[in-house]
Parts: structure tokens; C-alpha cells; sequence
């Protein structure tokens, strides 16, 4: 470019725009390696990385393949046997403990959650549902509630079971200990104050497999 060339040029004011727009993509990169130098992300290279899963069993997953082969995750027959028994039926007499307050079919799934079908009538609270989280190597703690209803279809109460339960080492079984209480008919109800009726004792489960 002869010297003329380079006077028009400065002239026209394009070499003040070329200046500008150089000045702005120096800045632009400056500010992209700033931000990837404190560990930034864009929001699409964020989405792009699926969050991880976060299992019920926490950090026992890292033991491995015996945990995995141990879980309690899978469906169960139950057997719930009485030792303490507080106004259950209320205001009715109670048979002398021990003795098989329940039996049922439950499914404990690997994202904390369990269903329970009871050999009840449908009115007698035969289907419930529960949480659970393991509390250490093999046991676990469940939450469980269910509800109760009149002959008109109403609901007459509410129930909860809390338990504690073991596997055993070749996990195709489990023992452990449940507390039953019955609230008043009301969600709100549940947990509040003195039970209507309460009922402790321990379970026994055998694992049902496809073969």
C-alpha cells in the first residue's frame, strides 16, 4: 500500500472502525478465558452434562456389586407379628400378643419409595404406600402410610408404620421391627398428639423372584 493509499485510508475513518472491531474481539476473548479460568459454563454446556443420580442408598452403592446383589429392592411377602397391642381395634378386644397382626405382598423400588398390598378388605386400609432410606449396610428405615374407610365409602382414619428392617446375608430375606398407629380421618391428623390405637412388633419377609 503506497502512502497515499495509507492517508485515504485513515481518512475515510474505515481504519477506525477495523481498530474498533479488533479491540472488541481482543476484549471478548479476554473475558471467555477469564471465565472458563473460575470455572463458568455456559448455560448449554450446563445442560449438556446430565446431573448425576442420587440414589436412596447414598454412599453404600460404593461397595460394589455385594450391595447391589444384597438390596432391598424387590417384592416381598410379609409377616407382621404383634407384641404390644394399645386399643387396636379401638374400643373392641384385642387377642393376646404375640400374634400375626398383618400379612401383605410389598414392593420396596430403588428410588425410595414402597407400595404394600394387604391381605385386608379394600375398606380395611389394604393398600399403602412409603418411603424409605438406608440407615446403614443392609438396613434400612421405612415410613408408611395408609388409609381406612366406613361402609358409605368415607374415610374413617388414617394409619402409619414405621419400620426398621434388616436383609440377611444372602439377601433373600428380612427381619426387623414395625410400629403401627392409627390417626383421626384428616392428612393434617397424621403424627399429632396421642394416637387413637398402636400396635409394635416385629416383621419376617421372604424375597418373591420371577424364577
Amino acid at each position: 500500500m503506497n502512502r497515499m493509499n495509507t492517508c485515504r485510508l485513515f481518512s475515510s475513518g474505515r481504519f477506525s472502525a477495523l481498530v474498533a472491531l479488533v479491540a472488541l474481539g481482543l476484549l471478548l476473548s479476554a473475558s471467555g478465558a477469564k471465565a472458563g479460568g473460575c470455572g463458568v459454563t455456559s448455560s448449554k454446556v450446563a445442560a449438556a452434562t446430565p446431573a448425576p443420580f442420587v440414589s436412596p442408598h447414598g454412599s453404600n452403592l460404593q461397595l460394589g456389586n455385594d450391595f447391589l446383589d444384597h438390596t432391598i429392592v424387590g417384592m416381598w411377602h410379609v409377616i407382621f407379628t404383634a407384641n404390644t397391642d394399645n386399643n387396636f381395634p379401638p374400643g373392641g378386644p384385642a387377642p393376646p400378643t404375640p400374634f400375626q397382626f398383618n400379612e401383605s405382598i410389598k414392593t420396596w423400588h430403588a428410588d425410595g419409595t414402597e407400595w404394600e398390598n394387604a391381605f385386608l378388605p379394600p375398606a380395611g386400609g389394604n393398600i399403602c404406600y412409603g418411603v424409605w432410606k438406608a440407615v446403614s449396610f443392609r438396613t434400612v428405615k421405612l415410613h408408611h402410610i395408609g388409609l381406612m374407610f366406613a361402609a358409605d365409602g368415607s374415610l374413617s382414619a388414617t394409619f402409619t408404620d414405621d419400620e426398621i428392617n434388616t436383609l440377611s446375608s444372602d439377601g433373600q430375606s428380612y427381619t426387623g421391627t414395625f410400629d403401627f398407629k392409627l390417626w383421626p380421618p384428616s392428612f393434617a391428623a397424621i403424627g399429632v398428639g396421642t394416637p387413637i390405637s398402636e400396635v409394635t412388633g416385629t416383621t419376617a419377609a421372604t424375597r418373591i423372584t420371577v424364577d
